[in-house]
């Protein structure tokens, strides 16, 4: 049996006092809108990545088992002024609206691909705000489009047009962003590639400068010892010279000559 809310008059008066807002401009209300999951804890054992097949028995048995014991509640709230319309489906309540196996059967063969725990939970998530819509219809048949979760949806009074257009909406979302996390990956991958380049580039510089600075040094050394060979060359020519120039010595010079004595 299908829970039904009961919607009472402030529900349309919110609608209303919003085309008005839009009209006059005028400060009347302040609108919000909030979805808030609940779970215990993410389960540790469960794969950060999930690369088996997507399809509904593969997933629900991966990930079934553990979304009921750790999900706790999920609630739809929509604020204006002073006043507040929410909901709070049991798992048991959204199962008999909208069951699992057909809600992600209808978003696998739309494209909509699980890579994890969190992934799983998003979708089914969403059937809470399906729900409430459903429940209350004048947020979806007035055409009015204020919250993010009814925006770029088609202004109309069928249902089953509506819901088709939330699963697209649903799709759209997840594959643009697997789209920018594949951009940012590139991205990443791209600018490590140009540090990759520009350590190499980096290391290449630096064997040529030490190349070069070792060359340098060498060449110092062999200047240097080039020098002092003609210092000593120098040196020698010098002593030559300075040899050359002194005259020849007799052997009596090098004899001491006797003391003479005196008898008294």
């Amino acid at each position: 049996m299908k829970r039904k809310i009961v919607m009472p008059m402030f529900t349309l008066l919110i609608v209303m006092g919003f085309a008005f807002f839009f009209a006059s401009q005028a400060d009347s209300f302040t609108f919000s809108f909030g979805e808030t999951t609940e779970f215990k804890q993410i389960p540790p054992d469960l794969p950060e990545e999930y690369s088996g097949p997507q399809t509904v028995q593969a997933l629900m048995n991966i990930f079934d088992a553990q979304y009921n014991r750790v999900h706790l509640r999920t609630t739809i709230t929509i604020s204006a002024d002073k006043h507040s319309q929410s909901s709070k489906f049991t798992n048991e309540e959204i199962d008999a609206r909208y069951p699992r196996s057909e809600w992600l059967k209808t978003l696998l063969d739309k494209g909509f691909t699980i890579q994890n725990f969190r992934n799983y939970a998003y979708c089914l998530s969403k059937r809470h705000i399906l729900a409430f819509l459903e429940d209350n219809p004048d947020f979806w048949k007035t055409g009015f489009h204020g919250m993010t979760v009814l925006s770029d949806m088609p202004v109309t009074d069928d249902w089953e047009t509506y819901k088709a257009a939330y699963f697209d909406k649903l799709v759209n979302k997840h594959l643009k962003k697997i789209r920018k996390t594949a951009e940012r990956a590139e991205q990443a991958k791209e600018q490590a590639e140009r540090v990759k380049n520009l350590a190499e580039q980096t290391k290449e510089r630096a064997e040529r400068l030490k190349n070069k600075f070792n060359s340098q040094q060498l060449e110092n050394v062999r200047k240097q010892i080039e020098n002092a060979k003609e210092q000593i060359e120098r040196l020698r020519e010098t002593l030559e010279r300075l040899k050359k120039s002194m005259p020849p010595q007799s052997p009596n010079q090098n004899m001491k000559k006797k003391p003479s004595t005196i008898q008294i």
